[in-house]
């Protein structure tokens, strides 16, 4: 009987010890849920705005046999809207966008060989469509793009000693590359720098008020536009 006694006692002691030494140790935490990283798969569409400089030159001719090479290095402030689509594939985002730019890149040259004559450049209004190829990093994308761009160029000759005024205005085609940093906000709202260079080619002819034919040859512009943007995007 004493025997049995101290065996279960023994016993009792044993599962007493087991248990405080269970409570002694630490808890193990449980792993949060795995975050999922922001899915940039959507259709958007924003604004931007920003500051765009600009280089031309043209080689200006008539039949009267005037020749002249004119430059120019307009700035102006620039800003529009965009829209486009794309889709993200674990880190690679894919896309297309559209997008329409109004600028003021306006310059007027006196003519160093027939003075008082004079030539303007003038840029008003910019549309391209592009390829956009992106990196994600959770909130963050890193982009490049490229495509066709189309610009509005106006370019002016006027002699005020006779009032004879060569005016053509027309869209010129060419093609844009670029880059830029967007921040997720939030699920919908994204925040971005964008960078664009536009090449363009404008050559033309016109007739002037006195009946000769104006050439502008070797017609090309080469501009820039660094932008602030704003997104909406809806997802997939």
């Amino acid at each position: 009987m004493k025997n049995r006694l101290t065996a279960i006692a023994t016993l009792g002691l044993l599962s007493f010890a087991s248990q405080a030494t269970a409570a002694d140790l630490p808890v193990k935490a449980i792993p949060p849920a795995a975050i999922a990283a922001p899915m940039w798969s959507g259709f958007y569409f924003g604004g931007q705005a920003g500051f765009s400089w600009a280089t031309a030159d043209f080689t200006h001719t008539n039949t009267s046999g005037f020749v002249e090479n004119f430059s120019f290095d307009p700035r102006s402030v620039v800003g529009g809207g965009h829209i486009g689509l794309q889709r993200q594939w674990d880190t690679w985002v894919l896309g297309a966008e559209a997008s329409f730019d109004f600028a003021n890149l306006d310059q007027t040259k006196t003519s160093v060989l027939r003075p008082p004559s004079f030539k303007t450049f003038e840029l008003n209004d910019m549309v391209t469509i592009v390829g956009k190829v992106g990196y994600a990093a959770n909130n963050w994308l890193v982009y490049v793009k490229g495509g066709w761009a189309d610009a509005y160029i106006r370019t002016l000759g006027t002699n005020p000693l006779n009032g004879v005024t060569a005016d053509p205005r027309e869209w010129a085609g060419g093609w844009t590359v670029g880059g830029g940093l967007d921040y997720l906000l939030t699920t919908n709202w994204i925040a971005g720098v964008d960078f664009n260079y536009y090449g363009i080619e404008f050559n033309r002819s016109a007739v002037a008020t006195n009946g000769l034919i104006t050439t502008w040859s070797n017609a090309n512009a080469n501009v820039y536009a660094v932008t602030g943007r704003i997104s909406y995007k809806f997802d997939f």
